[in-house]
């Protein structure tokens, strides 16, 4: 059962995080004094600003110091940038600030600095115990609440302070922040309303609240499933040192016994075997331990950024999660952007080779042997039963493929014979609709298939009928158009510098180059090898890590395996050979190969070699006519069903 005490230590432990995160400055790395915001938004004492801006003139220059984004001086000096109220509320509030306030009244009026102990929550001036009682004795003030340092720390008074708090435009010095424009994800104020939002859709700042707290609590969901995965991470890694150093143990004991039979002739051979095996083994140990520490110091982070999160979205008022959610919402991206958590060293196994001849040969040199290394890939570990994580409804069929893009939305396909049913739908994280797109640019989608996205959110979309590749921005400019015949399944390599399209008619696969200015040219089609055709009907395509290309094909239903110049190295055609059509393939982080059974409602897991590995999911798993897929952003598997689902699920 909690105690005083524990919710005591709680709190603290809140206000550390608060304060190492959000309320640091990064200049001098300690809580803010004098928070003052450039207009790029990033905040700072006003007293490091002082030291760190070379000219302080009115219109001299400076970079900021975090974005290096190029500020003028103000007009005002630095008492012309926006001094950050919500930081400073914050302090008073949430925190305890050890920095003495300065009574406002007192600095206008007497130009003299007496401490401040209480605090006007409306107008967030600072007054000290003199001028307290008759701050609210003018008719423009007689309706402010005036709190004392300790109230406003209490418990008791944060509902009255929510209700009455209010913040600031940084832009608009006086007017206070009333809405939220949604068409720009900002809260603004009257001044912004008028000046810059005109005919942009706003809402209440309660309702903008209410729309970004599920957006947090998404990120905070797929974080915390990505500390989970470091965790396994870890006990992995503390596993594998374990074993290495039993192997380590075995092989120092095997050298040292095989030394002993000849120690008179090799002590000197047996010492540097040795210090081979401890150069070979303390690198690994430095490896593994490195290894460990990064995704130790990345889980640490991850765990107290989602507690801060969880707690200013329980506890914080809504205006305080929109002022946040910048911050947060970096944060939160930056740390799921990180690699740490999933990286696991590779294997390393030590043996003693000894030498049959080396009675005859110590004379030569040859000694006790070599210490040997052979390196194994960390290999994954598949979950007994795949788990369906999602499913969720397109509300239209002929689902054809699917790509996730890198902030986590569903972006399918559907091409039909029926003009008006070939669009192109996008899907938030939880499945619901955001947007139905039927045009890009002026053209209009006639049979949309392929469909694939680069790391920055830009996507490559194929148009079977139209004969064209589309490249999209992020919000559905078209940025390049590539003539290809008739263009199926799409594929970026993991270097982004090469595109493969599967051309069903033409019976091949075409490779286009991306150069270091986004140029796209054809270098390679992929048709026969030796004058002996390679495809019949090549549908879809996938990249493995070695540049490796996976190609589905039908009549008869066949899955290539093809080295990057587009030679034949493996085939599989399912167990029994009775793999039905091949609607879709990608490829997962350890180059296992996905394939989508469209007859026999089944996903089959090959590896990279075209060996059958297991079944991810069937038909008694709830799949049916399974078409495109692909791998999310947690190693997930994402499957359309040509009934219009998508389901998403975890197997390793």
């Amino acid at each position: 059962m909690a105690t005083a005490r524990d919710d005591r230590d709680e709190e603290e432990s809140l206000r550390a995080k608060i304060t190492e995160y959000f309320v640091s400055c990064p200049l001098c790395l300690e809580e803010y004094k004098d928070p003052t915001d450039l207009p790029c938004r990033h905040t700072f004492c006003k007293g490091c600003l002082k030291d760190y801006i070379p000219d302080i003139t009115p219109g001299s220059k400076f970079r900021c110091p975090v974005c290096q984004k190029e500020t003028e001086v103000t007009k005002d000096g630095l008492e012309g940038f926006t001094h950050n109220l919500f930081i400073e509320s914050l302090q008073d509030t949430v925190l305890q600030s050890t920095h003495k306030k300065k009574c406002t009244f007192c600095s206008l009026v007497s130009q003299t600095e007496t401490v401040a102990t209480s605090k006007c929550i409306t107008c967030h001036d600072y007054l000290c115990e003199r001028c307290s009682p008759f701050h609210c004795g003018s008719t423009l003030t007689k309706d402010h609440r005036v709190l004392t340092f300790q109230q406003l720390h209490s418990s008791e008074y944060q509902k009255e302070i929510k209700e009455q708090q209010k913040i600031i435009c940084p832009e608009h010095k006086g007017e206070m922040i009333r809405y939220f424009c949604s068409d720009c994800n900002v809260p603004i104020c009257r001044d912004c309303k008028d000046l810059h939002h005109d005919g942009h859709k706003l809402i209440s700042l309660e309702k903008a609240a209410e729309m970004v707290k599920p957006q947090l609590r998404n990120k905070c969901h797929y974080l915390e499933r990505k500390l989970a995965t470091g965790e396994k991470t870890l006990l992995n890694i503390d596993n594998t040192l374990a074993t290495f150093l039993e192997n380590e143990s075995s092989v120092q004991q095997q050298i040292k016994a095989h030394a002993a039979k000849i120690r008179q002739l090799l002590d000197q051979q047996e010492q540097t075997l040795l210090q081979e095996l401890h150069k070979t083994s303390s690198t690994h140990r430095k490896n593994l331990q490195t290894s460990y520490d990064n995704c130790s110091a990345t889980c640490s982070s991850i765990k107290t950024t989602t507690d801060v999160v969880k707690n200013i979205l329980q506890h914080g008022a809504p205006i305080d999660v929109l002022m946040l959610q910048h911050q947060l919402g970096q944060r939160l991206d930056e740390l799921q952007s990180t690699s740490a958590v999933e990286e696991i060293p590779e294997e390393i196994h030590l043996t003693l080779t000894t030498n049959k001849k080396v009675d005859q040969e110590i004379s030569s040199g040859a000694g006790l042997g070599n210490v040997q290394i052979s390196r194994q890939p960390a290999l994954p570990k598949f979950k007994p039963q795949a788990v369906c994580m999602l499913e969720f409804n397109t509300g239209s069929g002929n689902l054809v493929d699917i790509s996730v893009s890198p902030n986590r939305e569903y972006v399918t396909t559907h091409a039909s014979y029926v003009t008006a049913q070939n669009k192109v739908k996008v899907l938030r994280s939880d499945g619901t609709l955001r947007k139905k797109i039927t045009r890009v640019s002026d053209t209009q989608l006639k049979c949309p298939v392929g469909i694939c996205h680069f790391p920055d959110g830009r996507m490559v979309l194929s148009d079977a009928d139209n004969n064209k590749l589309f490249i999209q921005s992020p919000h559905w400019e078209v940025q390049q158009t590539v003539d290809v015949s008739s263009p199926q399944g799409v594929a970026l390599n993991n270097s982004c510098t090469k595109i493969a399209v599967a051309q069903f008619t033409e019976k091949s696969v075409s490779v286009f180059s991306i150069d270091i200015k986004g140029k796209i040219t054809l270098t390679d089609v992929i048709k026969d090898k030796d004058g002996e055709q390679l495809f019949n009907s090549p549908y879809k395509v996938a990249y493995m890590s070695n540049g490796c290309l996976a190609v589905s094909d039908e009549r008869p239903n066949k899955l290539h395996i093809l080295t990057p110049s587009g030679d034949p190295l493996y085939q599989y055609t399912g167990p029994d050979n009775k793999l039905g059509d091949i609607d879709g393939v990608c490829v997962d982080a350890y180059d296992n190969i996905l394939v989508t059974d469209y007859d026999n409602h089944c996903i089959h897991l090959v590896s990279p070699d075209g060996k059958f590995i297991h079944y991810i999911a069937t038909k008694a798993d709830g799949l049916e006519n399974p078409w495109g897929c692909t791998i999310n952003q947690d190693g997930d598997l994402v499957v359309t069903q040509g009934n219009g689902k998508v389901k998403v699920f975890q197997y390793l």
